[in-house]
């Protein structure tokens, strides 16, 4: 027997031997983790299992009505799910700093400003799947744009603005490719970029 030279190995349920105890002690504790780890892992795929088929029955993203400026943040994280990457913009001043959240597999960036929880703008990316709440979608034609929001206030080649309704739509050969929309009388450096425009 491989523990024959050492007297008294067990005694009962326990050990008597204090290199046995040592010994027996290190295989549960390796057990035990073993099995934690396995029981986390577990844990995790489920989640992640959970969250994929819940995102597969997410209702359709509408810019305007169920993801807009001016909602709180966690909101917009609750209808979007876990984000692809969160960043933090710098700013003219710390101010205007602003922390972006990215959806880049559902076509959006949400921008709120440092130490706020409401969204000052919203980032819809070429890849955008859903809609405008006056249904416009990514690749519409400029005469669509036009017809569901007007003329634009003003316009160059590539940016349609509607700056009364913090819309600015980029064109590429006169279709809808992206856009971004500012919460009113925001701070954010990229509306004070874009009007620079």
């Amino acid at each position: 027997m491989f523990f024959a030279d050492k007297p008294k190995i067990f005694n009962g349920l326990g050990c008597s031997d204090v290199w046995c105890c040592n010994f027996l002690g290190k295989i549960f504790l390796k057990e035990k983790l073993v099995k934690a780890v396995k029981s986390f892992v577990v844990v995790l795929m489920v989640c992640f299992l959970a969250s994929s088929a819940l995102a597969n029955e997410k209702a359709t993203l509408v810019i305007g009505t169920n993801l807009k400026v001016g909602m709180p943040v966690n909101q917009a994280i609750a209808l979007l799910g876990i984000p692809d990457k969160f960043t933090v913009n710098r700013g003219t001043e710390p101010l205007t700093d602003s922390v972006v959240i990215e959806y880049l597999d559902q076509g959006v960036v949400i921008h709120s400003m440092n130490k706020s929880t409401i969204i000052d703008e919203i980032e819809v990316l070429p890849s955008f799947k859903g809609t405008f709440a006056k249904g416009v979608k990514i690749g519409a034609k400029f005469n669509d744009l036009v017809a569901k929001y007007g003329v634009p206030k003003s316009m160059n080649a590539q940016i349609a603005r509607y700056p009364d309704q913090g819309i600015f739509f980029q064109l590429e050969k006169e279709s809808l490719v992206s856009a971004k929309i500012f919460k009113k009388n925001s701070k954010i450096l990229d509306l004070q970029l874009i009007n620079r425009q």
